[in-house]
């Protein structure tokens, strides 16, 4: 009897302890709300690179195991940015994030990469994302499906990097959840 006592107090300690625990902090940026998962994906870090580099905005990587999401929230110095993923700002900052894949390339830390389709999210009437996906051959050897995207609010150029390993025939479908769990979560 004392013992089901002792446990039943030891339950509920433990059950009010978990109710009090403090939430994982929400990182706010640019009045963009980043909580501390996405989906099954964990925020892993926060890298502020406008200390060192102003334009170059913020970094919030998220993770499991098998793939990784990347989001740059930056404005490259602009003061106002379109939000309209056809403006000439959004095409050409497009191109720019396209070749920076490349030129991982060609600086030896990818072997191969391979352009793949391009998309918009949603697929809708007015999508707010430009998307392509990517495959990509490490030095290593591993691969891994890459899908970039870029769209823009509150005049800031949001950047996400989706990473599958290894490539799979659905990393686009589930990149797409992710889009859409990531333009609810910063309201955007």
């Amino acid at each position: 009897m004392k013992r089901a006592f002792v446990a039943a107090l030891a339950f509920a300690a433990l059950a009010a302890a978990s109710v009090s625990a403090p939430a994982q902090e929400v990182v706010n940026v640019y009045g963009f709300r980043f909580e501390d998962s996405l989906g099954t994906l964990k925020r892993i870090n926060v890298t502020d690179f406008e200390k060192t580099r102003p334009g170059f905005g913020y970094g919030i990587r998220y993770a499991a195991a098998g793939h990784r999401a990347d989001i740059f929230v930056y404005d490259r110095g602009r003061k106002e940015i379109s939000a309209d993923i056809r403006s000439e700002e959004q095409r050409q900052e497009f191109t720019i994030v396209g070749r920076e894949i490349q030129l991982a390339r060609q600086s030896g830390i990818y072997s191969e990469v391979k352009e793949g389709e391009r998309f918009e999210y949603p697929a809708a009437k007015d999508p707010f994302f430009s998307c392509q996906r990517f495959t990509i051959t490490r030095k290593d050897g591993g691969q891994e499906d890459s899908v970039l995207c870029l769209g823009a609010r509150n005049s800031k150029f949001v950047k996400i990097r989706i990473a599958f390993s290894p490539p799979s025939a659905s990393s686009v479908a589930v990149a797409e959840g992710l889009l859409m769990q990531i333009a609810r979560m910063t309201n955007f």
